[in-house]
């Protein structure tokens, strides 16, 4: 009984080493980064670094984020937040050019990249899209730019929208859809950009206009209660509440008033599909 007792005692002492063993030498799992399509590289002349286009899915007509690893040509190592960059984005048509919405490029000091974001307001097609991406290297003066070439596909599903104002027939006015990137059936965040196009060179965002958004199901014939009105919750970013009863063809109308109460539009819409 005795002998026993040890053998059944030592078998115990060896699983216990064993699973101590495993868990101080078994790596914990990396966590899940977000998926991001490399678009293009390009050197960035005069200044000794070479900049990486990333973004999260290929280049569409509508809002898309941009992400910019920026590394020493020689050395590879990742510059950080050194560096002050700017962007143009171009669309030459021959006859003639335009540029689109961007916002500010900011450094994530998390992820060592640099965030933007822009509004491809049209295909490549027949035209040809070109980012200018200006750098200034703080720690040592140094400038340059680099030149990305890409296309810019139109989606399935349109991603964004125009109208000319009904009060100023030279108004032109750009929607471009946020979110929800993912929806489900249910309450959905609802988030819109909205730009004016002032030149073909500037688009500045709207920040006081007022959005009525109902939400239909065209093929049923129905719509949805316990939807919020998007309001601006900064740089030309409205925010609401979209809710889907069922999945499908969903229709989100939007109703567009200037600051003063004006109907500018009544019939722009952005259509969203989910399984």
């Amino acid at each position: 009984m005795k002998k026993q007792y040890i053998l059944i005692l030592s078998a115990i002492v060896l699983l216990s080493f064993a699973n101590c063993n495993k868990d101080n030498n078994e790596p914990e799992p990396d966590p899940i980064a977000p998926v991001q399509i490399l678009v293009s590289e390009e050197y960035a002349i005069g200044t000794g670094l070479k900049i990486s286009y990333y973004s999260d899915e290929d280049p569409f007509v509508g809002y898309n984020k941009i992400y910019f690893t920026v590394k020493d040509s020689i050395s590879g190592e990742t510059i950080n937040n050194d560096l002050e960059i700017t962007i143009l984005p171009m669309m030459d048509m021959g006859a003639t050019q335009h540029s689109c919405p961007t916002e500010a490029v900011v450094y994530n000091s998390e992820t060592n990249q640099y965030e933007t974001a822009i509004v491809y307001v049209m295909p490549s097609n027949p035209g040809t899209w070109t980012l200018t991406t200006t750098v200034i290297n703080n720690s040592n003066g140094n400038s340059g730019a680099a030149l990305f070439n890409f296309d810019v596909v139109q989606p399935d599903e349109a991603k964004m929208t125009s109208f000319v104002s009904n009060l100023d027939p030279t108004a032109s006015y750009f929607i471009s859809l946020i979110q929800p990137t993912d929806p489900k059936v249910g309450e959905n965040d609802f988030e819109i950009l909205i730009n004016r196009r002032a030149s073909m060179m500037s688009w500045p965002y709207e920040p006081y206009l007022t959005v009525e958004i109902d939400p239909q199901m065209p093929a049923m014939n129905h719509g949805s209660p316990n939807n919020v009105n998007p309001v601006h919750i900064g740089n030309g970013h409205y925010k609401g509440i979209a809710n889907f009863t069922m999945t499908g063809w969903w229709r989100i109308n939007m109703l567009i008033k200037d600051g003063e109460g004006n109907i500018l539009k009544d019939d722009v819409y952005l259509d969203i599909t989910f399984q």
